[in-house]
């Protein structure tokens, strides 16, 4: 999730422990607990961009790193404070914890059991910047850093902050189930078999989604808006070169790559070299047929490849094409 809603979710399950006891530096505390698993990507310019996908979310993010990094400030703490070291334990754990809780719910996913596991988890529920979740704990944080700390309302406001974004991102994983089924009983209507299927949300908005589909010789592509009147789909196939991967896939320096792509990969040629795209955040665009990604893996002549940091063009013709599908077909 982005940085300013880890830093507001932090504060505000820090608050929830401490605010009685610390008052407002809780919020500081909090703050500070809740961006340090971000802190990772300090260490990313010693690494080029395939083996940041390895460093970015997993040992920072771990569970057991996590709790460790509780245990250790639960220490300074209770010695700073003279007061239990259980309940700092408890806020410490809170504030870290919720960091890469608040991450699975996302479609980059996290290595929340690194180094026994590593894959990402993943929710999809909730893009990686979402204000309707955010706003709730900004306002939260906000009001008490205003009030006086004696104020008999400050739980109650923190309490509700927490519920109500929380509450947020359970609709979002109930609308995801109720999407995905929407696409399962399109794939069987339409005869699709297929090995696996994964349903995000676009960007800003629990409203938009995509689906990503593999089959055994490609991927469809489609969408799906809680709007659309029309309630059959129209899937965009694209056909992929298995083989291609699978030769790629015993390169042991793009094991981040793969392992980051979670199986939905797309192997094409464009411009005469061969590219595989990580598909799993579904395409930036889909029209006449076609998809469009970015970030591709390309391939050279030569044997040697580069994971490529192409931007879009034009931010405002992709964020009003969405708000213009999200409103339905």
């Amino acid at each position: 999730m982005d940085s300013l809603s880890q830093i507001v979710l932090g504060a505000a399950t820090f608050a929830l422990i401490k605010d009685k006891e610390i008052g407002k530096k809780s919020l500081l505390y909090g703050a500070i607990l809740g961006t340090i698993p971000d802190l990772d990507v300090l260490i990313n310019p010693f690494f080029n961009t395939i083996e940041e996908l390895s460093i970015h979310r997993s040992f920072s993010h771990s569970i057991f790193f996590l709790i460790l990094l509780s245990l250790l400030f639960a220490k300074w703490f209770s010695i700073k404070y003279k007061t239990s070291y259980k309940t700092w334990f408890l806020a410490s754990f809170l504030a870290l914890f919720t960091h890469p809780l608040l991450d699975i719910c996302t479609t980059y996913g996290t290595r929340i059991l690194y180094p026994l596991s590593k894959s990402f988890y993943s929710l999809d529920n909730v893009f990686v910047i979402d204000p309707l979740y955010t706003i709730w704990l900004l306002i939260g944080c906000i009001t008490l850093l205003l009030l006086k700390r004696n104020n008999p309302k400050r739980q109650l406001i923190i309490k509700w902050s927490l519920a109500i974004s929380t509450f947020y991102l359970l609709v979002g994983l109930c609308i995801n189930i109720f999407v995905t089924n929407h696409f399962r009983n399109e794939l069987l209507r339409q005869h699709i078999s297929y090995e696996k299927i994964k349903v995000v949300p676009t960007p800003f908005n629990t409203i938009l989604w995509q689906v990503i589909v593999k089959t055994n010789d490609g991927l469809y592509f489609s969408d799906y808006s809680l709007f659309d009147s029309k309630k059959t789909t129209d899937f965009i196939f694209e056909k992929n070169d298995a083989q291609f991967i699978a030769e790629k896939k015993k390169i042991k320096e793009l094991e981040p790559f793969f392992n980051f792509t979670e199986g939905y990969e797309l192997a094409k040629k464009e411009n005469n070299k061969m590219v595989i795209y990580g598909t799993k955040f579904g395409p930036l665009n889909m029209q006449n047929g076609k998809t469009h990604f970015i970030f591709p893996l390309t391939f050279n002549e030569d044997g040697t490849y580069i994971l490529e940091q192409k931007r879009p063009k034009d931010f405002k013709k992709i964020f009003k094409r969405i708000f213009n599908r999200l409103k339905g077909n």
